[in-house]
């Protein structure tokens, strides 16, 4: 591909053209990031934690009386989640 000192004006228009759309995509793009990034961001802040909101539905659960999604969740809340100690005695 030649570099032409003077492009036709055609060209020229058409690159202008494709430079302001990558630039609006790209601000597009940061904005949004950023909009999202700052909602999740005030979200943990404030303390209303999603992660931690499935805790407070299994209290709820527990609270209405369904016995049986009550005992399956707390079976598995107790089950620990790495090797158990072991207690050994001296002789």
């Amino acid at each position: 591909m030649m570099n032409d000192p003077n492009p036709h004006p055609a060209v020229q228009a058409r690159r202008a053209r494709l430079s302001r759309i990558r630039r609006s995509v790209a601000a597009v793009a940061v904005s949004v990031f950023l909009a999202l990034f700052t909602t999740i961001y005030v979200q943990m802040v404030t303390g209303h934690d999603p992660a931690l909101a499935t805790s407070q539905t299994s209290a709820v659960a527990a609270a209405t009386g369904d016995d049986d999604e009550t005992f399956e969740q707390s079976s598995q809340a107790q089950e620990p989640s790495g090797p158990s100690a072991v207690t050994t005695q001296q002789s």
